[in-house]
């Protein structure tokens, strides 16, 4: 995982931080099915067999409504409404 680009846009329209990415590989509800290098885009596969793309954004580029928490392990998002 790309540690240049902290924050994503996942396929399924929520926002994930490397924290949120990373915490769900620990717990095996994802795993780290494919990555790009160049786009850095990444593809888990979810606890329910599907894929999800992940595709890295700039924190500026989120919503108003998305608030970003710095922790120990990285960016964790939060896209509560």
């Amino acid at each position: 995982m790309s540690r240049t680009r902290a924050v994503y846009v996942g396929s399924d329209g929520n926002y994930y931080g490397e924290a949120d990415i990373w915490e769900r590989f620990e717990t095996g509800c994802w795993a780290p099915f494919a990555w790009d290098s160049e786009s850095g885009e990444e593809w888990v596969e979810t606890d329910e067999q599907q894929l999800l793309v992940l595709t890295p954004t700039s924190p500026e580029e989120l919503p108003q409504r998305v608030d970003i928490e710095r922790t120990e392990a990285g960016l964790s998002i939060d896209s509560a409404v």
